[in-house]
């Protein structure tokens, strides 16, 4: 069993053409992430004004009143962060397609797959939630905040 000695050298990936991480991550996690910190910010905004105390007040007190605007700069920034990890997602998948275009199965060939899945998923995942940040959004601003 002849083996070439060429085909036994491992193959290194240039620098270059390494995906960073937390592009990946980003990409991959920044969707969910925001509307997990919107959803909880946004409950937690909406309800404290009516519950200062044990009882429920039947209208938020007045000196809660900024907690309106806070809510939508929040889902603002939600929304952006989520379109933002879209974008990244999208851009790292066309980056890895074009270079995966040739279909080897080299291990650069492998890395660049790795990369086109966690980037198209982060994509989905991106746009999935930024359409789950516009919902919670409108349920935050259309339902009454201290309706019992």
């Amino acid at each position: 069993m002849n083996v070439d000695q060429a085909s036994l050298r491992p193959h290194h990936t240039p620098r270059s053409d390494i995906t960073p991480v937390w592009q990946l991550t980003f990409g991959l996690l920044g969707g969910p992430a925001a509307w997990f910190i919107q959803l909880c910010g946004g409950f937690s905004l909406s309800t404290w004004p009516c519950f200062p105390g044990e009882q429920r007040l039947p209208a938020p007190a007045l000196a809660w009143a900024w907690t309106r605007p806070a809510t939508a700069i929040m889902t603002l920034l939600a929304f952006a962060i989520a379109l933002a990890a879209m974008r990244v997602s999208g851009r790292l998948l066309r980056e890895a397609s074009a270079a995966n275009s040739g279909g080897s199965l080299s291990a650069t060939a492998r890395s660049t797959g790795r990369t086109c899945f966690l980037a198209l998923w982060g994509t989905v995942a991106g746009g999935a939630f930024a359409v789950a940040i516009t919902f919670t959004g409108i349920a935050l601003f259309i339902l009454p905040r201290c309706a019992g």
